[in-house]
């Protein structure tokens, strides 16, 4: 799962906010004694994005003026304030571009007091804070108005009693993916090529998004498969309203945000995990400080993957997959797997099941194959494998990647080609998002394509 502000221009918002104030800060007098302080930012910026699934080169300039004063009704509380106003271009490989643009005030107000020991602190923001135009000019988007947001607090505690947003003013891009404002613009049409199919409205026995490329033909040559398993934070009922959740993270969000390659060959089947009532019991792992995600699929292998699971098992990879070479035109000899994190996991322990009886290779994503590897030991390097995880991962331990590649790669006869492993130094519980998208140079596609079941 990833959850995170798809808004480019956020990031270097809240970069330079972090710079300012620490600046202001350490430059303030210490409490008790006056404060009104002004800095201001003038930043030109220039990087590559790949959050949308393809390189954007995003350049422009933003200005801010960062004040602090202190607040009169409490001597430990600083009141701040930012004016900015920015200008930027996305363009994308094929020299299409965009302009996004914003202007307001972000501020906080003073706090009032509403009980002996609690008070509500609130955070204004005003203006336009997004507008996006196409290369001549017109209007795409624009957000306005106000956002106001406001918490209330037991000084004497410290707890959180409540906490509320309002919103004032059109706010289209409050929610939105801002990839997928600027995909009729920068991106391909690949969204329209993708549907859903909910559980219950075909024979299989999960709920799935269906992506076809434009050069699948249910009569024609048949086309290569690739089946997706989804992470934790994308589990749902397999309803249409929560089969969405599919979207929000991995190649499904790629798909449906216009990143994803049209001329690519592969049909994509993104599946979505149903975890049955009463839930899975997580309680044995209680306490666990230290990579909790690789203690909960620990319970889930040692308890053979019986309901409810929290992560897709073997058998729903397999009776899935067995109704989607019976139901799609697609070639049995060149199936593949890829799933992040619980998807990931999914794959290793299908892979330790079934073999390569069914998928000519495997691509798991921050997840945790040594138990597999301790069921079938180097049986599990019959399926071309690339693994991939972050180093600084604090859900899934990083050797359940590692150790486990170490050995399939130690194993007698096996391909380095055909045992892959990539670390990400820097990346914590994700690496998804650069394993399929390529933006570190790794061709997760063209090296499942180069493989085959005989």
């Amino acid at each position: 799962m990833s959850t995170r502000d798809h808004t480019w221009s956020a990031r270097i918002w809240a970069a330079l906010l972090a710079l300012a104030v620490g600046a202001l800060v350490a430059g303030a007098p210490a409490i008790g004694a006056p404060l009104e302080r002004e800095q201001t930012v003038n930043q030109p910026y220039d990087f590559v994005n790949w959050d949308c699934g393809y390189p954007v080169d995003v350049s422009g300039t933003l200005t801010h003026v960062f004040t602090l004063r202190q607040d009169p009704k409490l001597e430990n509380e600083v009141l701040f304030m930012d004016q900015y106003v920015f200008t930027e271009t996305w363009t994308n490989a094929a020299g299409e571009s965009v302009t996004a643009s914003g202007r307001g005030v972000a501020k906080n107000l003073p706090a009032r007091r509403v009980g002996e020991s609690t008070w509500t602190f609130s955070f204004l923001q005003a203006g336009q804070p997004y507008v996006v135009r196409d290369s001549s000019g017109a209007l795409v988007m624009r957000d306005r108005g106000v956002l106001r947001f406001e918490a209330t607090v037991d000084l004497s505690t410290g707890e959180e009693l409540a906490f509320d947003i309002s919103v004032s003013g059109p706010h289209p891009l409050f929610d939105q993916d801002i990839c997928k404002v600027v995909a009729p613009l920068l991106g391909t049409e690949s969204a329209s090529h993708q549907s859903p199919r909910p559980l219950g409205t075909t024979g299989a026995g999960m709920g799935y998004y269906e992506y076809l490329p434009p050069s699948y033909s249910p009569d024609g040559d048949r086309s290569p498969l690739l089946v997706v398993t989804n992470g934790y934070g994308e589990n749902g009922d397999g309803s249409a309203e929560q089969l969405s959740n599919l979207l929000f993270t991995g190649i499904p969000r790629f798909i449906d945000v216009g990143g994803w390659p049209t001329d690519r060959p592969l049909v994509v089947l993104s599946t979505q995990h149903v975890e049955d009532p009463p839930g899975f019991d997580f309680s044995p792992c209680d306490g666990v400080t230290e990579w909790g995600g690789s203690c909960a699929m620990q319970l889930q292998h040692d308890r053979d993957h019986a309901s409810p699971a929290f992560c897709t098992t073997p058998d729903e990879i397999h009776d899935f997959i067995t109704y989607a070479v019976e139901h799609y035109n697609v070639e049995p000899s060149r199936v593949y797997l890829t799933g992040l994190s619980c998807g990931g996991f999914g794959a290793w322990e299908y892979l330790a099941a079934y073999g390569d009886s069914q998928v000519a290779a495997a691509v798991p994503v921050a997840a945790d194959g040594r138990y597999a590897w301790a069921t079938v030991g180097c049986a599990l390097g019959d399926v071309p494998l690339w693994a991939f995880h972050g180093g600084l991962d604090d859900v899934i331990n990083p050797l359940g990647s590692i150790e486990t590649m170490e050995n399939v790669q130690a194993c007698p006869g096996v391909d380095p080609d055909a045992a892959r492993l990539t670390v990400y130094p820097d990346l914590f519980h994700d690496g998804w998002d650069q394993a399929y998208s390529g933006s570190r140079g790794d061709d997760i596609y063209t090296w499942m394509l180069g493989h085959s079941n005989p």
